[in-house]
């Protein structure tokens, strides 16, 4: 049932039509008049219909997420590399009332309304100083062609995505708002992302070294280092196991011993074993 749900709002049969769209989300602990989820819509109609849902301020608590980069084949590729804890928040039980749409086209002029400052100052104008709204900034996804290369980057970023949306949806009366304010897509490049965001430096830093190692093992297989230690430095002779058994031969074969001295000084005279033919002996036999 729940598969059947994701698939019909996000209908993302074409996804890569366009290499410069992104995902927009829009779901909700309470219900929403929205219309039925479409393909693709462009960034000014998607905001102005988002923000005519949020000015009948549904909730008291939202969520606004922001992921620079992201496309809509990141909701539905193979389970290693794909926004898994996202697709299971929009499809949870709690959820009431989604809006989305699969492809958000930018404008001629490449540029995006889509922000979080447009999102949060227009909830708080609307609802007023009770409502809570909590930003999320996720690092930019890079620019890569397959999945595959940006696998550990939306992973990265979705146990972080996982985690607020699983402590928000359990609390309960919460809207989220899930976009890219990027005006590229992932999957329409084939060059990296020039950008410099602090929380994209670890993400970095581990695809370089993991690069690095795999081009350093071949080389140091290659010519391995000749071990020019001493024989005794190299391999231990004696271990516990084999020092301790030792100990226990030498007991042992000198137990053998004196038992073997022992019988050997046994002394029995030759006449011991001769038949008696004393008196005594003759008594006996009449």
């Amino acid at each position: 049932m729940r598969a059947s749900i994701l698939a019909g709002l996000l209908a993302v049969g074409t996804a890569h039509a366009f290499s410069d769209s992104s995902p927009f989300l829009l779901f909700s602990t309470a219900d929403l008049p929205v219309e039925p989820s479409s393909q693709f819509q462009t960034s000014a109609r998607v905001l102005a219909s988002a923000k005519a849902l949020l000015a009948d301020c549904p909730t008291t608590k939202y969520l606004l997420v922001s992921q620079p980069n992201a496309h809509a084949s990141d909701l539905y590729s193979p389970p290693s590399c794909e926004a898994h804890r996202l697709r299971r928040a929009l499809s949870s039980n709690e959820v009431k009332g989604r809006f989305t749409v699969s492809e958000v086209v930018a404008p001629a002029d490449k540029s995006n309304n889509l922000t979080l400052d447009a999102f949060s100052s227009h909830i708080k104008a609307s609802c007023g100083a009770d409502v809570t709204v909590n930003e999320l900034s996720l690092p930019a996804l890079p620019l890569a062609p397959t999945c595959q290369e940006r696998a550990e980057a939306l992973g990265d970023n979705d146990y972080v995505l996982g985690n607020a949306l699983d402590g928000a949806l359990a609390l309960g009366d919460v809207t989220v708002v899930y976009f890219s304010n990027g005006n590229a897509a992932a999957h329409g490049s084939g060059y990296e992302a020039t950008f410099e965001d602090p929380a994209q430096v670890p993400i970095k830093k581990r695809l370089a070294e993991h690069h690095n190692v795999r081009q350093a093992a071949p080389a140091a297989s290659d010519k391995p280092k000749r071990d020019t230690r001493g024989l005794f430095e190299k391999y231990q002779f004696f271990t516990p196991g084999i020092f301790m058994s030792l100990i226990v031969f030498f007991i042992l074969l000198t137990i053998l011993y004196v038992g073997l001295s022992a019988v050997a000084s046994l002394k029995v005279p030759y006449g011991a074993f001769d038949k008696d033919m004393g008196p005594s002996a003759q008594k006996k036999q009449q």
